[in-house]
């Protein structure tokens, strides 16, 4: 996977938490190839967690995830609003709520 990543990759979507020294593989890969990892879109996510098995997961503990993420150079984030409200109405402000989180982030 990275040697086709370093060859041929835009974006790095992992799917799950690289840890620093898999990123450092990436980022030393990509120099000796003669491109730099910052030409990537790394993309990151939140997990989710659930309490029982009826109740959404906490937004707020899955969006704390991406500050990391932002240290590590992650820039696009996937996150699925079914995994934190049940009514599709409320899609608008959960994505308004999330931005106002992640914005608070990087302030």
């Amino acid at each position: 996977m990275l040697r086709r990543l370093v060859r041929y990759g835009h974006g790095f979507h992992p799917l799950g938490r690289p840890t620093p020294r898999e990123l450092r593989v990436l980022q030393e890969a990509m120099a000796a190839a003669g491109r730099d990892v910052a030409d990537l879109e790394m993309i990151g996510g939140t997990q989710a967690v659930f309490p029982d098995d009826r109740s959404a997961a906490d937004l707020g503990a899955a969006v704390a995830g991406i500050a990391e993420q932002l240290e590590q150079g992650f820039t696009t984030f996937c996150i699925k609003p079914n995994q934190f409200i049940d009514d599709p109405a409320g899609v608008a402000a959960f994505c308004r709520d999330v931005m106002r989180r992640v914005a608070a982030l990087t302030a």
